[in-house]
């Protein structure tokens, strides 16, 4: 299969590099974090051979699938190089940290099968080893043809990746869990086993939790309540690893906190519900990391 990977960072170069493993014809574009990285790359104890790199969209291009692996704030700009480059695919993947309306996607698929995959598992890159945290849950789409091919074409590469019809729930429940973990983890500088393991964060979290499940229940179709929350630390207990939101505040790059945190506090709005524990997390990062 010919591949293009949208926006390469940790999630893109471990997915590229599985499927070039396979011996798909892979391209990775992508930016800075992709440049710095060598011939090889470490995962899970193997060294892996990096898929071929690109800094720039090629234009009039065809492939079998295309993947969107970068933050949703760059999701919209993606969609629109990839229309005003004419490029071509069978299959057009994005794959989210959270909830995105699906109308952005509208004009950008109409000749092109569609779906979305949600991820949860945690990624970080460090130097030239990728570090994986996986979960029972692994990467989630839906039962489109679209999702039912992706996920057969990822679960050949060894990726955990199953359909679920009920995928819009399922984005909801992770943001709930990412605005728990990821803005906290930028604040304390901690990571979400230290998050985790320490009384005054967890407590936190338990609230971030509930404030983001009421508000979010009025949308979607959630899991009980105490059953999400079990999942929800039973998927970061063991993660020794830093948030994105983290790696991007102390780098300076923008970060996705308007669309998980801030998300949570437009909605309440909406529906006319409190959401104090939010508002103050936002307002604490906000001092933390000025905006630019």
């Amino acid at each position: 299969m010919n591949i293009l990977i949208v926006g390469a960072g940790s999630v893109g170069v471990y997915l590229g590099t599985l499927l070039n493993n396979k011996k798909h014809n892979i391209i990775l574009l992508g930016r800075k974090k992709l440049k710095k990285l060598h011939d090889t790359i470490l995962i899970d104890d193997v060294f892996y051979p990096m898929p071929k790199r690109i800094y720039s969209l090629p234009k009039n291009s065809a492939y079998d699938f295309v993947f969107i692996t970068s933050k949703i704030y760059d999701l919209q700009n993606n969609l629109k190089k990839i229309n005003k480059h004419n490029i071509k695919t069978k299959y057009l993947i994005s794959i989210q940290n959270g909830i995105v309306e699906n109308k952005i996607y509208d004009k950008y698929i109409k000749k092109t099968n569609f779906t979305s995959i949600s991820v949860f598992e945690g990624f970080r890159l460090l130097e030239n080893q990728l570090i994986v945290n996986q979960s029972k849950s692994g990467w989630k789409t839906d039962d489109s043809i679209a999702g039912k091919e992706v996920s057969k074409l990822l679960q050949n590469a060894g990726i955990k990746c199953t359909t679920d019809k009920k995928l819009d729930s399922l984005k909801a429940e992770k943001t709930i869990m990412n605005c728990c973990v990821n803005i906290l983890s930028a604040i304390k500088k901690k990571t979400f086993y230290e998050l985790y393991n320490n009384f005054e964060t967890k407590k936190l979290m338990d609230k971030i939790f509930d404030e983001s499940y009421k508000i979010l229940s009025e949308e979607y179709e959630l899991k009980p309540k105490e059953k999400l929350r079990t999942l929800f630390y039973q998927i970061i207990s063991p993660m020794k690893h830093y948030s994105s939101t983290y790696q991007d505040a102390v780098s300076g790059r923008k970060t996705e906190i308007d669309l998980l945190n801030g998300l949570i506090v437009k909605l309440g709005l909406k529906y006319k519900i409190l959401t104090p524990v939010n508002q103050k997390i936002l307002n604490e990062f906000i001092k933390k990391y000025p905006r630019q």
